[in-house]
Parts: C-alpha cells; sequence; structure tokens
C-alpha cells in the first residue's frame, strides 16, 4: 500500500513538472513572438507626430532600385539622402542616375558616406572626393556610423578617426558634415562640433541640442504612398521655418 501510495505521488509529481516545464515553455514562446511583434511594429513603425516633426525624408541606397522621386514629393517626403560612398572604394551604383533625377523634382537633398574601421579617414575622404566630386546637394553631408561593425576599435580611436574624416571633408567642402549613428556611438560624440542624427526607435526623453534628424525606421513605409517599399525613413528636429532656414543655409 505504501509503495502503492509513493508510486502515485512520484507520478503526480512528475506530471507536475511537467506542467511547469510546457508553461515556461509556452511563455518563452509567447515572449518571443511578442517581442519580435514590438519588433515588427518598430521597424514598420508609423510616421511619427506630424504636429511635432511635420519635416520627413528617406535614405536611399541602391538597395532601393529605381525610385520616382516627384512621387515621392507628392506623397510628402521633404528630402532625400543619397548614398555616395563605403569605406576606400566603394561606389554606390545607383547615385549617378539617383543624383541627375533628383533635380527635376526639386527636392532637397544630401548625400552620406558609409564610415569603414577597416580604412584611414584619408583614403575614405579620398574615394568620396574622386567618386562624387561637388556633386554633394543642398543638405549637410553625413557620415554613417553603424556600431554592428565588428570588431570595431576603441572608442578613443573611433572619435578620432571620424574627427579626422570630417575635418577633412569641412575643410574640402566648406559644408556641415553630421555624423549619422544609434544611442551608443552618439554618446561619444558630443562636443560643439559635434553634429547627431539618430539612428533609434525613440529619442531620448531629453532631446540633445546637437540632434538635427532622428531615424525612426529601418523598414518603414511612406504614409500615403500606396506601395509595399519599405524605407530608412527619418524627420528633422525642427518646424517648417526651420527647416526652410535649415535648407537655405546648408545646415547652419
Amino acid at each position: 500500500m505504501q509503495k502503492s501510495y509513493q508510486a502515485k505521488h512520484a507520478y503526480h509529481g512528475h506530471f507536475m513538472h511537467q506542467k511547469i516545464f510546457l508553461a515556461i515553455v509556452v511563455l518563452i514562446i509567447f515572449g518571443t513572438l511578442f517581442g519580435l511583434l514590438l519588433l515588427n511594429r518598430w521597424q514598420k513603425a508609423g510616421r511619427p507626430d506630424t504636429q511635432e516633426y511635420p519635416v520627413l525624408g528617406v535614405s536611399l541606397s541602391q538597395e532601393d532600385g529605381y525610385q520616382d522621386f516627384r512621387l515621392l514629393k507628392k506623397h510628402g517626403v521633404d528630402f532625400v539622402y543619397l548614398k555616395a560612398t563605403q569605406g576606400a572604394d566603394y561606389f554606390d551604383d545607383n547615385f549617378l542616375s539617383n543624383y541627375w533625377r533628383i533635380q527635376g523634382a526639386q527636392l532637397p537633398f544630401g548625400v552620406y558616406h558609409y564610415f569603414s574601421f577597416t580604412s584611414s579617414p584619408q583614403a575614405q575622404f579620398d574615394n568620396f572626393k574622386t567618386s562624387i566630386s561637388q556633386q554633394i546637394g543642398n543638405l549637410p553631408i553625413v557620415i554613417q556610423l553603424n556600431d554592428y561593425q565588428n570588431p570595431h576599435p576603441t572608442t578613443k580611436k573611433i572619435r578620432q578617426s571620424v574627427s579626422q574624416l570630417r575635418t577633412l571633408l569641412v575643410n574640402y567642402y566648406q559644408r556641415k558634415v553630421i555624423i549619422q549613428t544609434t544611442p551608443t556611438f552618439a554618446k561619444i560624440f558630443n562636443n560643439p562640433k559635434d553634429t547627431v542624427w539618430l539612428q533609434s526607435p525613440k529619442l531620448p526623453l531629453h532631446k540633445r541640442q546637437d540632434i538635427d534628424f532622428w531615424e525612426y525606421s529601418q523598414q518603414g513605409k511612406i504614409p500615403s504612398l500606396a506601395s509595399t517599399n519599405l524605407y530608412h525613413m527619418s524627420v528633422f528636429i525642427g518646424n517648417e521655418n526651420h527647416w526652410q532656414h535649415y535648407v537655405q543655409t546648408g545646415g547652419y
């Protein structure tokens, strides 16, 4: 009788452990799915409040294919950034086509260089200058710095290298240069010379005064455009009057 009771007790104990284990597995699965849903909602996030951020823009590279700039403008895009170069030897295949076609749309636009940790600032500057010459648009030049490049140098070395490239660009083009990056690297660019284009699902609660643009989604939709195309979507930090002044002065 005692053995039967012990066996029954052991069976119920084992059964309860299985139930607890299954419950934990189910919670993990649902937690993962919920997290992926939130990530997907961020990546395809809707446009930030139009009252606070009325000026909308997109960043384009050859991966985005052919773009109708007049159509983008018609559907509320106020500015465009074109990828020009990357590292010491890469030149975007669609840059020249995009550059000449965007002229007719009369959209304010600028160009960006993707910074590489494996090339010297001088070599990257030479690539940028040789590839695009004076075709830089009417907005500040942008250095895009992503923190998922691995391995990457020390924080001090990153700051020195990016600052050197920025100085070379400013001196040659006499144009403001912005650093587009994530919050991780934005922390190391915080002196009066640094201006940031923040890549983040949300802005800091207390906005930094040196943030000119905010990229809120890397896979966002243009609100009124009936298209499945997804873009790197950004807004200008300022109102329409600030934007007009920004365009006229090249970002100053």
